[in-house]
């Protein structure tokens, strides 16, 4: 009973109160929620450390902060550059670059020196399942990113660039974690979950991709479903007289 309330139903309930905060039903019960069970979650490696599923929000915690400076790099990258809409000042990108190296660099330190996130005397068992994953889908959304800005964008070939460069830093940092041994990971082992991250990645595509045909298969049949409309009856007298009525009440004489 302990995992199932000091874990799995706030991990439940976290969706659930930011669906509630967003729908503007029960904003602020939605934020209460959402909050109360983020902070149970997040402390169950102690208040229920004999679950061994918990290993999930110790790694969670272990991240979390190289992950929030990663989100606000790109943020600023994005937005300092060249966006029609919420465009920020131009230093924003270049601390944009700034904060995303240093969350690289915290990340590696974590696979190759005493950084790495250790649950019961170990590394931690989704760390090895995060790592080669996040390096193989990053390296994939920039270099299809990259591709996609020079064949639909206009005028983007510095953008563009700059994300094939960085796909060819994580693919280097992906090789490097293949060769060298990490400071708990040999390359070995950090090889097999490659191939598990890629199926992983694979098992992603498919399922989107399944879903989003799903969804519109059951669009396409319901619309086929539908009669045709039928065309509007012409205005009668009365309703024409309205019209001239609103409009000249809107109106000047000479007008």
């Amino acid at each position: 009973m302990e995992p199932a309330i000091l874990f799995w139903i706030p991990l439940c309930l976290i969706p659930i109160g930011i669906w509630l905060s967003i729908s503007k039903k029960a904003e602020n019960f939605g934020k209460l929620i959402a909050g109360v069970a983020i902070v149970i979650f997040l402390a169950s490696p102690w208040t229920v450390s004999s679950s061994d599923s918990t290993a999930g929000a110790h790694l969670i915690l272990s991240i979390i902060a190289p992950t929030i400076l990663l989100v606000y790099g790109l943020h600023g990258m994005i937005f300092g550059g060249n966006v029609p809409v919420g465009r920020l000042d131009s230093t924003a990108r270049y601390s944009g670059y700034f904060a995303v190296a240093v969350s690289i660099g915290i990340f590696c330190l974590m696979h190759w020196f005493d950084f790495t996130p250790i649950w019961r005397n170990d590394v931690n068992p989704y760390w090895i399942v995060f790592w080669p994953t996040f390096l193989l889908f990053a390296t994939s959304l920039c270099a299809v990113a990259s591709i996609g800005l020079i064949g639909y964008g206009d005028q983007r070939i510095s953008e563009s660039i700059k994300l094939a460069v960085l796909s060819v830093l994580f693919a280097g940092i992906t090789h490097f974690a293949m060769v060298f041994d990490g400071k708990y990971t040999t390359a070995e082992q950090f090889r097999d979950y490659i191939w598990l991250a890629v199926a992983d990645i694979f098992g992603i595509l498919v399922g989107g991709l399944l879903a989003v045909g799903v969804f519109a298969a059951v669009i396409w049949s319901y619309e086929k479903s539908l009669p045709t409309p039928k065309d509007a009856e012409p205005p009668t007298e009365s309703e024409l007289k309205k019209v001239v009525t609103i409009a000249k009440s809107h109106i000047e004489e000479e007008e």
